[in-house]
């Protein structure tokens, strides 16, 4: 039983709250590292549904795309499951599911929801932060010469021998 399972018999009616502390070995996000985390949970259980509001604060190892070095990224997001037991069909959007729910099977997992919401928050674009300037936007690259640079003005008037002979072959 991982640690984002939950027997229902030990979910109080009405809300109830719940901290879970998550070490690196308890989410896979390949091919991301998980570092750790916490995850804050709002139960809301009555007979007919279980309302799952939860805060997920994670940090996760990813690689820089412009330099290559590994780096810490913080997440945090939240998100919503209720589980149901007349649902017909299960739904799901950027903010919440509705699944439905087995109360024969006695427990409910939000394990697949919070590694997805981690994941949806991983950034596009993977920055170190040393990349990053004060209001968040990418720094520009440094524009760096290496060995001699010949600077000619003259460039727009040599044409290559090839495009001359095709000119001529036009004509």
């Amino acid at each position: 039983m991982s640690k984002l399972e939950f027997n229902i018999v030990e979910i109080p009616e009405g809300e109830s709250r719940r901290t879970v502390a998550l070490s690196d070995e308890d989410l896979d996000l390949s091919p991301h590292t998980f570092v750790g985390g916490q995850v804050e949970i709002l139960f809301y259980r009555t007979l007919h549904f279980i309302r799952v509001n939860f805060h997920v604060s994670s940090d996760i190892e990813l690689t820089c795309d412009r330099s290559l070095e590994p780096y810490i990224q913080p997440i945090e997001s939240d998100y919503e499951v209720v589980f149901k037991v007349d649902v017909k069909e299960e739904k799901e959007d950027e903010n919440g599911a509705v699944r439905r729910f087995n109360f024969s099977s006695n427990s409910l997992s939000i394990e697949d929801e919070v590694r997805d919401t981690i994941f949806l928050n991983v950034p596009v674009k993977k920055l170190h932060p040393k990349f990053i300037d004060d209001e968040g936007k990418p720094k520009d690259f440094e524009t760096k010469s290496f060995g001699d640079t010949e600077e000619d003005d003259d460039d727009s008037e040599i044409v290559d021998p090839r495009w001359k002979k095709l000119k001529e072959l036009k004509n």
